[in-house]
């Protein structure tokens, strides 16, 4: 199985929107991948499987196809690897958005645990996963920790100027969290570091406008 056109041939149905063709599609491939006796090809397409259900709010189908997917990882000696940590976080993204914020937690510490064992501490990777701990520490109501989270997130797209879009938003979340706790100087210190980031690039004007909005609010308190 050629995994780059799997891909392609995915994107194309995304893009123009026969999502009524995306799980036939990907149940199909999975039969081909297992047929092919190509398991790191059936994991990649597994995952895929369950951002699509999450996507429709199959919120139970999703985490069903992540368990199949881990369950996989141990049979094929995949734990520990990067794919499995991408499992990880593609099962806990599921459960955080079913509802289940405790469980989701557990899963993404453990992708951390696996990030930290192959990935230098700057990685990208990291962001992603920080981002996604954020939202579940402040769906548990830790908003605290939420902020260390999206702080750490943010140190590691600020040092990434190819991601600068991506690192606005991340200092806009974090302001949008400090203004939550009412930590003001904080909040206008990091909208000011989004809007920073933004002023000069027109592809992201709607949200320097929308930043610069918050500037605005937040300059009240």
């Amino acid at each position: 199985m050629h995994i780059s056109d799997f891909y392609q041939e995915l994107d194309q149905l995304f893009r123009t929107n026969q999502i009524d063709r995306v799980e036939p599609f990907l149940l199909q491939q999975i039969v081909a991948a297992n047929q092919e006796r190509d398991p790191s090809a059936v994991l990649a397409v597994l995952n895929e499987l369950v951002g699509f259900y999450r996507s429709q709010k199959r919120y139970d189908e999703a985490i069903r196809v992540a368990h199949q997917a881990l369950d996989l990882c141990g049979h094929e000696y995949i734990l520990g690897s990067i794919a499995h940590a991408t499992t990880l976080l593609n099962g806990a993204t599921a459960y955080r958005f079913s509802g289940q914020p405790e469980k989701a937690m557990e899963w993404f510490l453990q992708a951390e645990e696996i990030y930290r064992e192959k990935l230098s501490p700057a990685d990208e990777h990291y962001a992603g996963l920080y981002n996604n701990m954020s939202a579940a520490c402040s769906d548990l109501g830790q908003n605290d920790r939420a902020a260390e989270y999206l702080q750490r997130a943010a140190a590691i797209m600020d040092a990434l100027p190819e991601r600068a879009v991506q690192a606005a938003v991340t200092h806009a979340n974090l302001a949008s969290l400090y203004a939550k706790l009412q930590r003001w100087d904080e909040a206008k210190e990091q909208i000011a570091r989004a809007c920073a980031l933004l002023q000069d690039r027109p592809e992201a004007a709607a949200q320097y406008a929308q930043f610069r909005a918050m500037q605005d609010v937040f300059a009240r308190y």
